[in-house]
């Protein structure tokens, strides 16, 4: 097996904007909805087999292949062709995965995947300026960009939202709540960027956005999205972001630098190497992937540089062909070739349920070698790039196609990565225009500063 350090690009599906989930279904018919269903003779066979030869043709552990799973054909199959009733396929395909010794194996049932794979007029160049975040059992607006139309709308954070374009938000959160726990926080993450996506139309088009308490409906015409327009690979063109910002810290003495980006693309590697530059004479810096749904994966390596002072490992990841190791150097001078050590100071890292992918690797990876503390709520769980199967029946079949382990050896996909500090939302807190993520990660960095170099590892 070959071990190679190469750009990993995971496709970005225009729909729900996020990093590693290629859909490859197909229009099926799909089966009835009741679980007591009969079903067409053959259709349970034709189910199995699906599921067998995809997991036959691209789980990672070829060991597990070649032994259990072909055990499992062997055993299960004849039961397979013998069942005629949807309730029995459900258990079926349920025993099947329980055999994988991985959570990133499951079904979408189709009464919840639908008959189509869902569209989205998202285009990653027009924006209205809103997003959108869970708090409690709510969907409620989380950030709304000052002159946006959002803003010019009157739209504020903390705002309860009921729709958004056809999507209607309580049929989404049911949908996720069907999803099988292993998969649930994934379905999270999926649920966000579906309603957020919507809110990014293209430029000129308009999307409808319905609040409850009071009831109203807010037209929003999308306009250009601020960034660095590019395209790479077989994505879509997007509007990559830097932000950057001195804040002053807690006690006033210093100023903590943030930065924050919005997808991991090649084009944005100078405003981050400029980014970087900019907050050296702070006393902290704070990284801010809320909301960053990845790219590519490699640049991790380059950017991971400017924070450590020796070669480290930020994990592994495994296909079928290739061993990918995410090692990071430290980045001693900068493009133009004038000498720039690394940053030493405290660095925190804020995640939230739509982090997902390639910044899991980083935030998890900086966390694991101890350079990180990670602020925030748990990620995505979505590191693996991932196919999404339509069956015969009608279901949809999840499945990774590599592994990915962590500097510890632990996964991230499923798990998410867990930060060192949960701040979850509240409605307090965002009504009063205050992000309680990065006002920890502040504090943090100014208990570290006053202790020294020492206590920010």
């Amino acid at each position: 097996r070959a071990t190679r350090s190469i750009t990993i690009l995971k496709t970005l599906p225009v729909a729900v904007m996020a990093i590693g989930v290629v859909a490859c279904a197909s229009s099926v018919q799909s089966t009835s909805r009741n679980r007591d269903a009969a079903l067409p003779r053959g259709l349970a066979l034709a189910t199995f087999d699906s599921i067998w030869s995809k997991v036959s043709q691209t789980y990672v552990d070829t060991a597990f292949v070649s032994n259990r799973w072909m055990r499992v054909r062997y055993s299960l199959r004849p039961k397979a062709a013998a069942t005629l009733r949807r309730s029995d396929l459900d258990a079926l395909m349920k025993e099947t995965l329980a055999t994988i010794p991985d959570s990133h194996f499951y079904i979408i049932p189709a009464s919840i995947a639908g008959d189509e794979p869902q569209s989205s007029s998202a285009d990653g160049r027009g924006t209205t300026g809103v997003s959108l975040r869970m708090l409690g059992d709510h969907v409620v607006i989380w950030r709304v960009e000052p002159g946006s139309p959002g803003a010019v709308a009157g739209l504020v954070p903390g705002q309860v939202v009921s729709r958004v374009g056809k999507k209607q938000v309580d049929r989404e959160i049911l949908k996720m709540k069907a999803m099988p726990e292993k998969a649930r926080q994934r379905a999270l993450a999926d649920l966000l960027h579906g309603l957020n996506s919507p809110l990014s139309p293209a430029v000129g088009d308009t999307v409808a956005i319905e609040l409850v308490n009071p009831r109203m409906i807010k037209s929003l015409v999308g306009i250009p999205a601020p960034g660095l327009v590019s395209q790479f690979g077989n994505l879509p063109p997007i509007a990559g972001l830097v932000r950057v910002a001195k804040m002053p810290s807690p006690g006033g003495s210093d100023c903590i630098g943030v930065i924050a980006f919005n997808i991991w693309l090649p084009a944005l590697g100078k405003d981050l190497e400029r980014a970087v530059d900019s907050v050296r004479t702070c006393s902290g810096v704070v990284i801010d992937l809320r909301g960053n749904p990845g790219g590519v994966g490699a640049m991790v390596m380059g950017f991971g540089g400017y924070f450590v002072d020796s070669t480290l490992s930020l994990g592994t990841m495994r296909t079928r062909q290739v061993t990918l190791r995410f090692a990071i150097n430290p980045r001693r001078s900068r493009d133009d070739g004038s000498q720039r050590a690394p940053y030493a100071g405290p660095l925190a890292i804020l995640v939230d349920p739509m982090t997902a992918s390639t910044s899991e690797i980083f935030a998890t990876g900086m966390q694991r070698i101890g350079r990180a503390r990670v602020f925030g709520e748990r990620s995505a769980g979505a590191a693996l790039p991932a196919l999404m199967e339509r069956l015969p029946s009608g279901d949809v079949f999840v499945h990774a196609v590599a592994d990915f382990t962590d500097p510890d050896g632990k996964r991230v996909e499923g798990a998410g990565v867990v930060p060192d500090e949960i701040v979850l939302l509240s409605d307090e807190a965002l009504k009063n225009g205050r992000d309680t993520a990065l006002e920890a990660a502040m504090r943090w960095i100014t208990t570290c500063s006053a202790h020294g170099p020492s206590s920010s590892h």
